[in-house]
């Protein structure tokens, strides 16, 4: 009670603030969009009463005769407002744009905090901007219903998805960089380099904004898109929001669906230790011991070391008598009578000291493999709504007399998928690569996702001409996905494979900004620094391929049957920081010319810990277990040591046990850091004419190696470097560089008119793309989605791009706009993932290409209806020799396979966008129906030409929304999502197309409605 009385006097003070009479808030900005630094807001009636508005523009001003005033707006250089404000009480909030003072005057009325969300306020961001940049904002993703960033980012003209990654003008991967309010934060995924933005949840974000050409003071280290996240801000009056939504899928919900067995905390997006297992206190088994460790366990060590025998000295029959010596079955005197010795070794049978020592040095390993959970089942769940809670409360108050703006945020999801028809078809060849393969599966798959995030934002301008801001985003997200696959090709041999993925991910992300404005010399100043710690946890990640007869599960029969057990710990953290700053050049009222400047510098360190846990089997085990779904499956007393009688004789063994390779690769290490600095001139030549560009400096230095070899400052050939059980040397990643990158764009006003501009935009940069600490890292790890090992490559180099991009917008009195861009993009060094016999890893191409055309604009169709769309069209080619390699001596020894000419991995020929929308203010009814859809792709290579590359073919997506304002404050929406439930499917591509399926699923539409409060 005491807690809610205190949340209560908190709450009417921000009441107090937030609705104080006679106060107005607002924006100035120039024709150009730039903030007016310093200008006068003053009351016609009492020019005493006037206030400068700060670095940003912003002003605020306090009026205690609430009756109708005239506020004064002025300006050095620039034409005066006079604005009437009608008598108001509380807070009312306008901004205006001032003009120089040869051109007319036109003002224009937004919300001031909201606009960022708002799609008029990002087409003019779009229009000023010296780069072409495309933007999804807040008031889209509300039309179309997108849940998180990726469904959302995937309407932009040239953005296709793969799963919760995105590809970019045919371009993803390494080449599309994701940052939150323009800072980077760690991937968290072992294999790529790039975020899922699908962790991003909509409903804590005003837009996403993708630069598409570069210039120098953003990172260059891109080729796609350099797309900054941007996170919600304050208000400037107290707003609460509250939005619950409950979905239902048709074929998940309310249905039994294939799960796993999981813990009390997997719907808050975490396990709370049901998968995690003690790796320090595993202890192996001796499966065959010999007869120095028997001896050892019976006692006799101190006696092996008092006259120097280990276990790595070479045994002989003297040592094996001196045991039996030892042992009391040997007399010292006979130590050379050969049948006394037989008559020893037939007494040490007897007195059965092998099952005694067996049993001794295998009972802690025998307890180590049983206290392994057996958790292999894969029960059927009963799968409940979808569901998704969002609170948000936000305002801005007064702090010793100035503006402390906040914000807090959170939002709690729960989704469901599974497909229980789902198809697929393995092509492969035989051990002789005479003739291929086929195998027909019927696979049920399922996911769950839960998560939440928060938002804390905090902004502080303690100074018209200084300001602070802090920003505290958590976000944590659990998945769990399971996969069972029948292949019924062998009615006698049933192949069964399943599949059981938990991972869970956890960011804290901290941001802190400073902004500064020296009047003096009107100098702006920016500084910024985010600190992101970052884990993915993948706690006991099971596969097993086998077969399935008869009610039992074999396995070990072949080296292509398996049971295997994975742990994963990645940890990434990442510190990034820029300064800016910004000075005026020549000032001429209307015409825009700048100079700016900085420096940045970016440190990754990333951290890898796995471990794998292979079933071992016992040399007298007949290979079964019972069947995959019975609790007698792998059970404890499966690993515990027994007896058994093979031809009168009676031996301890252990059927099964877990075994861990312990490989030292397990275990790496890896940092980057990047520093940078940069200028760049922002010039109006004449009021048609602009050109910006500048260069860009950075050194980069990437550091990837094992733990342990890196701790011992291993030279990169020494010999330590190959472990028993490694696939080859394990070499270090290094990478040390200093690269200049220049850029240059120019904007031409084709039609210099305030309220329907045409532009022309040419650009020209060069960026880079090095390879990741990932890649650099020669470990092996197993992958879930391609299901085959995955392993790095410390000889790549750094990819140079030049690109060349050319667009044409234009913008008309009654707000449609239309663009058309060309695009060139020319990479040395084009890094592909690639398919060897050994699983996939990354190579150098030496040249590749992509070209392409977007198209994009928006249409009001009378007064209640809006048609938006884009079009990209790409194509992109990729030359290189295809090499397979096997291993000699603890080296890759490479063999070239083919010269291969292709399209790029992942690269869509073509993407469409389309959004028709409906909005009422009279009905408060708004409606949309969106339509996506993106060409076939390559997503599997293969390493031999029996075998074809797999293709993600085209899929139609069609949603639709439906929202309805009931008063002030109440709005509700109903939605449905893929409402056509395409199958996903990825395909074989053959010489006459694309016949057979590597699979296919659908995952169901999707009915979801949502009620939401706003105050």
């Amino acid at each position: 009670m005491r807690k809610l009385f205190l949340l209560f006097i908190v709450f009417n003070y921000c009441l107090k603030f937030s609705y104080s009479q006679g106060t107005i808030r607002g924006k100035i900005t120039d024709d150009a969009g730039e903030p007016i630094i310093g200008g006068v807001v003053a009351l016609k009636s009492n020019k005493a009463n006037a206030v400068s508005t700060d670095l940003d523009g912003n002003f605020t001003i306090k009026i205690t005769d609430t009756t109708a005033q005239t506020l004064l707006i002025s300006y050095i250089g620039y034409q005066p407002i006079e604005e009437v404000i009608p008598p108001f009480k509380g807070v009312i909030v306008k901004d205006f744009s001032i003009k120089a003072i040869t051109q007319q005057i036109k003002e224009v009325v937004v919300e001031a905090k909201a606009s960022k969300a708002k799609n008029y306020y990002m087409e003019k961001i779009k229009l000023n901007s010296s780069i072409s940049i495309d933007f999804i904002s807040s008031e889209i993703m509300k039309k179309t219903g997108d849940a998180n960033v990726t469904a959302a980012v995937a309407r932009v003209s040239g953005v296709s998805t793969n799963g919760g990654f995105i590809t970019v003008r045919g371009i993803g991967d390494r080449y599309i960089k994701t940052t939150i309010n323009g800072l980077r934060i760690p991937t968290l995924d072992p294999f790529t380099n790039n975020i899922k933005l699908d962790i991003f949840p909509a409903s804590l974000i005003d837009n996403v904004i993708l630069n598409k050409t570069a210039s120098p003071d953003i990172p260059a280290d891109w080729a796609g898109a350099f797309i900054s996240v941007e996170t919600k801000d304050y208000p400037d009056k107290l707003t609460i929001n509250i939005e619950s939504s409950l979905g239902y899928n048709q074929q998940s919900t309310l249905t039994n669906v294939i799960s796993t067995q999981r813990s009390a905390t997997d719907w808050l997006g975490y396990d709370n230790g049901l998968r995690t297992f003690d790796h320090k206190s595993f202890v192996g088994i001796y499966k065959r011991p010999n007869q120095y460790l028997e001896f050892t366990a019976l006692g006799l060590t101190d006696y092996y070391n008092s006259i120097g025998v280990t276990k790595h000295t070479e045994w002989n029959e003297d040592y094996t008598k001196l045991g039996y010596v030892q042992l009391g079955l040997l007399d010292k005197g006979k130590f050379n009578d050969n049948d006394a010795y037989q008559a020893a070794k037939q007494k040490y049978g007897d007195l059965n000291y092998s099952n005694l020592a067996y049993e001794k040095l295998n009972a802690e390993g025998s307890k180590s493999s049983q206290s392994l959970p057996n958790n292999w089942e894969t029960p059927y769940r009963y799968a409940p709504l979808n569901i998704s809670q969002t609170f948000s409360i936000g305002n801005q108050l007064k702090l010793f007399g100035k503006p402390l703006g906040f914000l807090f945020g959170f939002r709690y999801g729960s989704n469901n998928q599974y497909d229980s028809l789902s198809t697929a078809t393995r092509k492969g060849v035989d051990g002789l690569f005479q003739r291929t393969t086929t195998a027909l599966i019927q696979q049920q798959i399922s996911n769950e996702t839960n998560g939440f995030n928060g938002l804390m934002n905090l902004s502080y301008k303690y100074s018209p001409n200084h300001s602070i801001m802090l920003l505290f985003m958590p976000n944590f997200r659990g998945s769990n996905k399971v996969r069972t696959a029948t292949d019924y090709a062998d009615s006698a041999n049933i192949r069964v494979v399943q599949n059981q993925f938990y991972e869970q991910r956890k960011q804290l992300i901290y941001q802190l900004k400073s902004e500064h404005y020296v009047p003096k010399i009107k100098l702006k100043m920016e500084l910024v620094a985010g600190y992101t710690l970052g884990k993915s946890d993948a706690p006991d990640f099971k596969n097993i391929i086998g077969s399935a007869n008869g009610g039992t599960f074999s396995f070990g029969g072949d080296l292509s049957s398996r049971l295997s057990r994975y742990y994963r710990e990645l940890s990434e953290n990442i510190f990034d920081s820029r300064f800016v700053g910004e000075l005026p050049l020549f000032e001429k009222p209307g015409l825009l010319r700048k100079l700016k400047f900085g420096a940045a510098y970016q440190q990754n360190n990333r951290e890898l810990q796995q471990y794998n846990y292979n079933l071992g089997i016992g040399p007298y085990n007949i290979y079964a277990t019972p069947n995959l779904n019975s609790s007698r499956f792998l059970s404890p007393e499966d690993f515990a040591i027994t007896q058994v009688t093979v031809q009168g004789n009676t031996y301890s063994t252990i059927n099964k046990f877990y075994f861990e390779d312990g490989l030292y690769s397990n275990h790496t290490i890896g940092n980057s850091s990047v520093k940078a600095a940069f200028i760049s001139l922002d010039y109006t030549l004449v009021p048609r004419l602009r050109i910006s560009g500048g260069c860009r400096v950075e050194n980069a230095k990437i550091l990837a190696d094992v733990f342990r070899y890196d701790s011992l400052k291993l030279a990169d050939n020494d010999l330590r470097r190959f472990q028993s059980g490694d696939a080859f040397y394990v070499h270090p990643g290094k990478l040390n560089t200093l690269d200049f990158l220049p850029s240059i764009n120019l904007i031409y006003k084709l039609r210099k008119s305030e309220d329907s501009p045409i532009n022309i935009r040419l650009n020209y940069s060069k960026t880079i793309a090095r390879p990741s600490i990932r890649e650099y890292t020669e470990t092996t790890m197993f992958d879930y989605e391609l299901l085959n090992n995955v392993y790095g490559n410390a000889s790549l180099k750094p990819v140079h791009i030049s690109n060349y991009d050319a667009r044409c917008e234009a913008y008309f009195t009654n707000g449609d706009n239309v663009s058309l861009s060309l695009f060139y993009k020319n990479f040395i060094n084009h890094i592909e993932i690639i398919q060897t016999s050994s699983g996939y890893t990354w190579q150098n191409v030496d040249k590749s290409f992509v070209q392409g055309l977007e198209i994009e604009g928006s249409k009001n169709l009378g007064k209640h209806f809006e048609f938006r769309s884009n079009f990209t069209f790409v194509k992109s080619q990729t030359n290189f020799v295809a090499y397979n390699f096997f291993v000699f001596g603890g080296q890759k020894v490479f063999n070239a396979l083919d010269t291969v000419t292709r399209s790029m991995y992942g690269q869509a020929p073509y993407v469409i966008n389309a959004i028709f929308s409906y909005k009422s203010d009279k009905l408060g009814l708004t409606a949309a129906i969106s339509y996506n859809i993106q060409g076939p792709r390559l997503v599997i290579t293969s390493f031999n030409g029996y075998v074809p590359d797999v293709y993600e073919m085209p899929r139609q997506l069609i949603d639709i929304k439906v929202s309805k304002n009931w008063g002030k404050h109440i709005v509700s929406s109903i939605s449905a999502m893929d409402i056509l439930n395409t199958a996903i499917r990825r395909s074989y591509k053959y010489s006459e197309g694309y016949s057979v399926d590597y699979d296919k699923y659908r995952y169901g539409t999707t009915y979801q409605l949502s009620v939401g409060y706003k105050f």
